[in-house]
């Protein structure tokens, strides 16, 4: 059932590239504001869990000036 989603989702979206639902969890992981927020979306009791597995791309800092 999974191969036939995908499979429409290729052949139907701007999709391009195949995916696992493991990755949309680290993508909405990565785009919160904050790693306090992601840990807290994800329910885990440490942040080191969260920034070591779900954390993937680069941290947003904003300038002090």
């Amino acid at each position: 059932m999974r191969q036939q989603f995908m499979a429409q989702l290729l052949a139907e979206t701007l999709v391009s590239e195949r995916f696992q639902e493991r990755d949309l969890r680290a993508k909405y992981t990565t785009d919160a504001e904050s790693p306090e927020h992601a840990r807290a979306l994800l329910a885990h009791a440490s942040d080191s869990t969260t920034r070591r597995v779900y954390r993937r791309g680069p941290e947003r800092v904003k300038p002090t000036r």
